[in-house]
This record gives C-alpha cells, structure tokens and sequence, in this order.
C-alpha cells in the first residue's frame, strides 16, 4: 500500500500538496497553489486519495468548470483520476497530476527536489557490499538492482505500477522534463566523490534510462488494452505483414488509434506512391432512407453504381486507395466507434478492393480541412515510401458550391473537402465531376485567404508614433483573437504602460477602476473588444478626469481572419481556453466604428502583423483550417 499521495503542478507554480489517504482537500484559489484567476473559486475542487487503489475523487464545488484530461466536471459532479489522469483546476488551465509513492520520504519543497531526492540520498552515502546495495534497492526506485532490471518483464503487475507512479516525472516526453532530470543528476555529481560514487553515479543513471524506457512500455501497452475495449468487429486483428520490403502488405484487416484519429488498414493494402483519395459520406455512400442524416450505422448505400469499377480501375493501376472522414458526432455522443468502426468495414468490404480509413472523430488537427490525417499517412501509413502528389488526387463533396450549382441542389454545408485538398496540395474534384464526368461546378472560397498574408506590412501608419512621451490612455478596438493581447503585452506594456483586460480582472467595473487608480503614475492601455461607443466612453472620461489624451487604436483584422486566428490558438495550444463562435457573431453584430467626436485625441489603425516562432508554426498558420 502506498505510503503517501501528492498532488503536483506541472507548471511548477507552487510546492506538491499532500493528499491524505480518505481525507478531503479542497483546492482552489490560494497561496498554497499561487492561483490568483478571479475566476478560479477558493474552494474550486475537492480531493479524496484512495491510497490503496491509486486513485484520487474529484469534485467540482466552484462555478467555472474544471476538467479531467480534457473532459469538464461540472458543478456538484464526481469524477476519479489515476496517475495518468492530468487534472486542469479550470478547464484548460493550471494542469496538476497526483503521484503515489509506497516509499516514506521527505515531502520535498519542488517538483525538481521530489524527481531527484532518492538520487541524492543513494548517491550521498558510499555502499561497500553488493548485498547491502541490493537492500537499498527495495527501497529505493532511483536505484533498482541489476537482477531487478533484469528481470522487470516477470515483475509482479502492483510492483510495476507503483514504480511507474514514482518516477512518472522522469518518463515524460516533456523537454523541459528532460532539462529537469539533467539537472538531477548534475546535483548527484556534485555531492559525490570518490570512486566509488562516480562508479555509484553512472549505475544511476544507466538505471534511469531503463526506467524511462520500462515506464514509456508500459504507457504504449496501455494504450493498447485501452483500443481494445473498443471491441472493433471480430474479424479485426493487428496488422501483419508479409514482407520486409518498402511495398509491405497488410496480411489481416486492422485498427489503429492515433489520440483521435482511427485508422483502419483492410487486408491487401500496400503501400503506394499514388494516392486515390476519397472523402466517405455524400461522396463514396449516401443514405439508404433518403434522410440527410442516417438513421443507424445500417442506413447507408453506396453513392453511384459507377463506383464499383471505378475502384476497381484504380486497384488495377496501382493506386492506394484512401479514405479520410470527419466523423464528429462519435466526441458529442452521437454514434460509437464500435458501430462506426463497423460502418466503414461494411462499406470497404462491399467496396471490393483494399482500403485504408483515415477517421477524425475531435475538433483539432486531425480534422478536415487540417491537414493532419495527411501527414499521418505520408509519415506513418505509407511504409516511408514518399507520397507522388502529381500523381494523387482527392474527391470530396464539401466544396463550397453555392444554391442551384446544378438544377435543384442545395448549397454545399462547407467547403472543409475542397480545402482539405489545397493544404495537401492534391488534384481535387467533387463526386459527380469524378463519378459522373460532370462539368465542373461553380464554387466560392473563404473571404479570408491565409496564404496571402504578409508580413511585411507595416504595424501603424506612418504618421502614427507607437507611444507618447506623457501619460496617456489607449483604448484598443478590435474582434477577439485579431491580436491586441500580444499588441499590448509585447509591444505597450515593456515601455511602461499598465495593461488593462476585462478577461483578468472580471468586470468593465474593475477594469475602470484600475485605469483610475493606475493614470496618476502611468500610461495605460485597455485591452477589451471596446466595441460599442458606450464601452469606449468609460475609458475617456477617465482620462479627462485627469486631463490626460485618449487615443484609440483601430484593429483592421477582418472577423473571418479573427476565426482562423482563433482556430490556429485551439491547434497549437491545448490549454487554449475556446471563444464561441456565438461570440463573434454578437460581437459582429454590435459592432460600432469609432469617431474622433467621442473624443478620441487620435484614431489609428493597427494592421495584423504575424510573428511566428518556427517556420512549421508559420506553415500551419498559411494553411486553411476553418470549413467555410
């Protein structure tokens, strides 16, 4: 039974806080967790340890929801959490995972004290005698026996999982981990000395590694036992393959799982420098009831008799044959991968050639337009034979067709297959042109292109100074996500302006008063929406009050530009907390353009001016990633 429990921040803002075994710990807003976001309650979520199982209960008391490895709580709910579990105080922000540890230790000041501190026990004291080592060993996990490493494959399952808790910090696949247990085993050398320790040291870590590696094992099985409690179709099993070569062959129909994404590899694939690719509903199958949307996972037919020999002619060619499907109704409960996963086995097999389906079931990278299942078949389901996209091509119905683009069809719903195939840099074509031979239809693209955006303009005009040399007020104006945070933050706040946010202080009152309470000593700059003039108005009397200029800076950042930059935060930040599309259209709506007789003293204009930290990053960012 494990001898402690400890709740632990993986952002290192505070100490681990103990967790006694069936006593409740609230945690929230406090300085024990320096957490100070209004919106985080001081009693935000409540604790229960249950030593004996490793597992801690975990429910929501505070308004604002928390969460569960991405899943919210909500008020008054129960969840459990295990050592893999990473909680989120507030849903996306504050990460913290708990670890149980069946040996009596110091509760040490920091994560970095609590990775190392059995390192720097072992390390400090000389051991003469094998025996009196392969003791320690059973109590100490920072330094197992070589009979132990030996022979971690017969280990019992409960020791196992309690040397996993231990060391859970030195497995991760963090860099910053990695700096950390670096960092560890500099300090051991440090108080070291001798032969014998340095001879002690180089054990250490050698032992480390395997650790790391035993941990990153044991995490991969688990994934593993985790997809199959899925129960895909019985006549699923693992891929096995016939062939050492770069044109291996998939032997046996498969199911993969790649966080949200499913990928199925039906018996006969083979890896191809062609690609056939296919988007699967209103494109390969329709609805047998004739509704827009099916029933079950039954209530489907193939599109078009022509299909059959099409697939056929592409086999024949050596095309590989692909599939790649948003399939968003298995995250909100709609259907289960149990019966999807049927679904496209059923559909493949009536197919008649092999096929391999690519399925996003989450918002997020994986989704079209994304280009994310892409890459995972260029990187991981092609047997590293390099993709000829001269030679491929895609087809998709999602193509941005307008009402009547033929006699009585409705508009396309999005146009995510269209762009799908411009981010991947494919041939495309909708299923009547490719199935049918029908001229191409006429189709509309999305009012914001990210590929012709420009780095080289400039941020203000040139008649406009950034900042004055005497206090002033500057109140932003612009859409969320068009960029004034980063405005104020990186460019406003180092030349001593105070920076003013409804999102941090949690009311336009307080965000008043700070600009009140700031302007005797400084320029200050508010960063809100300021939509409407009565928003804007709060700011200037401010600055009349004590007879200071009031400028406001005008963002030109369009709103269909606002929603990709709101798309590109979601993909690279996972703890990014989502703005509501509702959002942006009531903000559109409200929507009032400044006019110098509010007051202003200037109205400038700040154009979006990108900065990204790598080049993958800015080529993210110039692919479309919104469906419309």
């Amino acid at each position: 039974m494990p001898g402690s429990c400890q709740l632990i921040c993986l952002q290192k803002m505070h100490a681990p806080i103990d967790l006694p075994d069936g006593v409740p710990v609230n945690i929230g807003r406090s300085p024990e967790t320096q957490i100070t976001d209004p919106r985080c309650s001081r009693n935000q979520v409540l604790l229960i340890a249950d030593w004996k199982n490793q597992r801690v209960q975990v429910k929501q008391l505070g308004a604002n929801t928390s969460a569960v490895d991405g899943n919210d709580i909500g008020h008054n709910t129960e969840v459990v959490m295990t050592p893999d579990s990473t909680l989120f105080i507030l849903s996306g922000h504050f990460p913290h995972r708990v670890v149980f540890e069946d040996i009596h230790r110091t509760s040490p000041k920091s994560p970095e004290q609590y990775k190392t501190s059995h390192i720097k026990e072992s390390s400090s004291k000389k051991e003469t005698s094998k025996e009196s080592i392969r003791e320690k060993d059973k109590n100490h996990v920072s330094k197992p026996s070589k009979r132990s490493l030996a022979e971690s494959s017969d280990m019992p399952e409960k020791k196992k999982q309690r040397q996993k808790t231990v060391v859970m910090f030195l497995g991760s696949s963090k860099p910053e981990d990695g700096k950390r247990v670096k960092d560890s085993k500099e300090k051991v050398s440090k108080s070291s000395n001798g032969d014998d320790d340095e001879h002690q040291l180089k054990i250490i870590e050698e032992k480390l590694k395997q650790l790391k590696k035993n941990i990153q094992a044991e995490k991969k099985t688990s994934h593993n036992e985790k997809d199959k409690k899925l129960k895909p179709s019985p006549s699923l099993t693992t891929t096995a393959m016939v062939s050492s070569s770069s044109l291996l062959v998939a032997k046996e129909n498969s199911w993969t799982t790649e966080e949200h994404l499913y990928v199925m590899t039906s018996k006969g694939v083979k890896a191809r420098n062609k690609i056939a690719s296919f988007d699967l509903d209103g494109t390969l199958i329709t609805t047998s009831s004739g509704k827009v949307f099916p029933v079950d996972s039954n209530d489907w037919k193939i599109a078009y008799p022509e299909i059959f020999n099409e697939m056929k002619r592409l086999h024949q060619e050596k095309y590989k044959i692909v599939i790649f499907t948003n399939q968003l109704g298995v995250s909100k409960g709609k259907t289960s991968i149990e019966d999807l996963k049927s679904k496209i086995e059923n559909v493949v097999t009536k197919l008649q050639v092999p096929v391999q389906a690519f399925v996003a079931t989450h918002d997020g990278e994986f989704r079209k337009p994304c280009d994310g299942m892409w890459e995972m078949l260029k990187k991981q389901y092609n047997n590293g034979l390099p993709i000829d996209p001269k030679e491929s091509f895609y087809v998709g119905d999602a193509a941005g067709r307008p009402a009547n683009w033929a006699p009585k069809k409705k508009k396309d719903f999005s146009k995510s297959d269209r762009l799908f195939a411009l981010n991947i840099g494919l041939p495309f074509k909708t299923p009547e042109e490719f199935f049918l031979h029908q001229k191409a239809a006429p189709f509309e693209m999305p009012q914001f292109d990210p590929r012709k955006l420009s780095s080289k303009d400039p941020l203000l005009s040139s008649s406009t100074q950034l900042t004055k040399g005497d206090r002033e007020v500057i109140v932003l104006v612009g859409f969320p996500a068009c960029g004034k945070s980063f405005f104020s933050n990186e460019l406003l706040k180092p030349k001593g302006y105070v920076v003013v946010n409804r999102d941090t202080l949690g009311s336009w009152q307080k965000c008043v008063k700070l600009v009140n309470e700031s302007l005797p000593r400084s320029s200050v700059v508010v960063d809100n929406t300021n939509i409407t003039k009565d928003e804007r108005t709060r700011y200037i009397e401010c600055a009349k009050r004590v007879k200071v200029p009031c400028r406001c800076f005008v963002f030109t950042t369009s709103i269909e530009q606002c929603r990709h930059n709101e798309k590109f935060r979601q993909i690279t930040d996972k703890y990014h907390e989502k703005i509501n599309e509702m959002i942006f259209n009531r903000v559109k709506s409200k929507y009032e353009k400044p006019d110098p007789s509010e007051g202003f003293s200037e109205i400038a204009e700040v154009n979006f001016v990108p900065r990204f930290s790598s080049p993958a990053l800015e080529a993210k960012y110039k692919k479309f990633l919104l469906e419309k």
